[in-house]
């Protein structure tokens, strides 16, 4: 058949993307570029786990007046009391929306032991005095500032895990009246008007705490539970498909039989 003329007024070019693939190895925590360059770059292991099953959200409301920090790790323990420490050992901050009129945070300081050439090649940081706050003295075992505001704040964002055996890494971030922004490590706050969460939780993955010797801290370990869940779903499988065989003997059976019946009269 004849060609088709193209209107070039409606024809839109079609351009093609090449990506070079990229292939992480989970077990020796290297990446491996398949393009141009094909010798082996060393990269800390992302995927030393594998992905979660399901993940459910948990929606919550605190009320003015009620202690932050508390109230989180209460709605944590609630949540995992209600699911098997089998299936679910891991709860996570999903969105977080409100305020606060009294808050404890715990800055940053990469000055802290052990990290000092780091620090050396920083840019200088904000004084105690921009900053502002009460000061509460230093963080047990660091040189980390814990500061004190009395005052009224937006929650900007708040993102942390927790886990079973109750250990929990919050941060948080606060801006004033003004616009002006304050974060660091969540020790506590009064909650002003509202706070808006969703907790979520995943399925398959346990969020576990170990003791770092380089950081000092007990830092999050990401474990994969038993996956016995496919186990089951396969054994439940057999069971139907074998009532479905036999019920359908059964009924073939009765149908030739009435029929032998029938034949037979």
């Amino acid at each position: 058949p004849p060609r088709r003329s193209i209107d070039p007024s409606v024809h839109t070019e079609r351009r093609v993307l090449r990506c070079r693939p990229i292939i992480t190895c989970q077990r020796r925590g290297k990446m491996i570029d398949n393009g141009d360059d094909e010798e082996e770059k060393r990269q800390p292991s992302l995927l030393v786990v594998p992905p979660s099953g399901p993940c459910t959200a948990h929606a919550l409301r605190l009320h003015p007046g009620e202690p932050l920090m508390p109230s989180l790790r209460s709605a944590a323990d609630v949540i995992l009391a209600r699911q098997p420490p089998e299936k679910c050992s891991s709860v996570f901050v999903m969105t977080c929306v409100g305020s606060l009129k009294d808050v404890t945070l715990r800055l940053a300081n990469a000055s802290r032991v052990g990290n000092d050439d780091a620090a050396s090649s920083m840019k200088s940081m904000p004084s105690a005095s921009t900053i502002g706050g009460q000061s509460l003295g230093k963080s047990r075992g660091s040189s980390n500032d814990i500061r004190r505001w009395k005052q009224r704040f937006e929650i900007v964002s708040l993102v942390g895990t927790w886990s079973r055996d109750g250990g929990c890494h919050l941060h948080i971030s606060l801006s004033d009246d003004e616009g002006k922004t304050i974060g660091g490590h969540l020790i506590d706050g009064d909650v002003f008007t509202t706070v808006e969460l969703v907790l979520g939780t995943a399925e398959g993955i346990e969020f576990s705490r170990q003791h770092d010797d380089k950081t000092g801290y007990r830092e999050l370990v990401p474990l994969q539970l038993p996956n016995d869940r496919n186990h089951s779903d396969r054994r439940q499988w057999g069971k139907q498909i074998a009532s479905t065989f036999l019920l359908g003997v059964a009924f073939g059976t009765v149908l030739q039989l009435r029929a032998y019946g029938t034949r037979k009269s």
